[in-house]
């Protein structure tokens, strides 16, 4: 017990020489400037569970270029001191984007383009797990059905590593919709679509969930509430089964795009990525303090019942 309360006291330390720069519920930072947010194209971060780990996505083409080719990049946190961010070593040659590192911090999963399926000549999702030497092995795509023809979007697990994703496969509500494929036996099971509450005829894109698989934001393009057509940060609460319609984060939304939502996983603090503005060429990873946001929006949320 003694060891134990040592470790999470030194943990909760170290988180807050990690987490450090946000000083009020409604303040936006930009996250490590100069180092991880520079003036190259950075998006989609994952950390790991004690916080001393980021890996991330950097480009240096011009955000929004059709040919935007993109590698996974991982910094470690020192003594409260960010290095400088380093290629992954399973990221170095093809076009590879949206980490997500597994709450065991063993498994990522991520959207690359390499290939490797014959079902599908797009983006895929794929993951690749860590030995006990701390040494990333070599990437595997994920089966068909979780991966289609068409281009899947921002994987992500809940608590009990059911797999949560974005694709425009035929057969949704509109240009892209929200996936999950539970995870029974070992093995993800045939992906479910989440539903018209969350997906509309426009586009759903890249998502985040909590652990508990009870709340979740993603991106959202063309809704008539959005700020900006290209895309808005919406997000929704699970109340006995039912997903509330989704509210926009006026907060976070500006007229660029803004998307990739990541939450620690202590649920204190939320990480995404915004081009600032309409005519932004870069995009930079910010971070905001998420406990009193999610407590409003929560206040707030409605089912199509209520």
């Amino acid at each position: 017990m003694g060891n134990s309360r040592k470790l999470s006291s030194a943990l909760l330390v170290l988180g807050v020489s990690v987490w450090i720069g946000c000083t009020n519920p409604k303040e936006i930072i930009k996250f490590e400037p100069g180092n991880i947010s520079t003036n190259a194209v950075e998006y989609s971060c994952t950390f790991s569970s004690d916080g001393t780990e980021i890996y991330f996505t950097r480009s240096e083409q011009a955000w929004g270029s059709g040919d935007m080719k993109s590698g996974i990049y991982h910094a470690e946190n020192k003594n409260g001191k960010w290095s400088t961010p380093k290629l992954a070593s399973f990221s170095r040659t093809h076009d590879d984007s949206d980490p997500h590192l597994t709450k065991d911090g063993n498994t990522i999963f991520f959207i690359s383009n390499r290939p490797g399926t014959d079902q599908s000549s797009s983006a895929d999702i794929w993951k690749v797990t860590r030995n006990e030497k701390g040494r990333w092995g070599k990437p595997s795509v994920l089966p068909y059905p979780i991966n289609s023809e068409k281009t899947e979007y921002s994987p992500r697990t809940d608590g009990e590593g059911n797999l949560y994703f974005a694709s425009d496969r035929p057969g949704g509500y509109g240009q892209g919709d929200l996936y999950m494929s539970k995870f029974r036996n070992g093995a993800f099971q045939p992906p479910e679509n989440l539903g018209n509450t969350l997906n509309s005829a426009f586009g759903e894109w890249n998502l985040e969930v909590n652990d508990k698989g009870n709340l979740i934001i993603f991106e959202a393009s063309q809704r008539e509430t959005n700020v900006s057509p290209y895309g808005d940060l919406y997000i929704s609460f699970k109340k006995d089964s039912v997903w509330t319609q989704p509210q926009n984060m006026v907060e976070l939304n500006t007229s660029g795009s803004d998307l990739y939502p990541y939450l620690t996983k202590d649920g204190k603090h939320l990480y995404y990525t915004s081009s600032d503005s309409l005519k932004g060429k870069s995009t930079y990873i910010y971070v905001i303090k998420f406990r009193k946001l999610s407590w409003k929006y929560r206040q707030q949320s409605k089912t199509l019942k209520d």
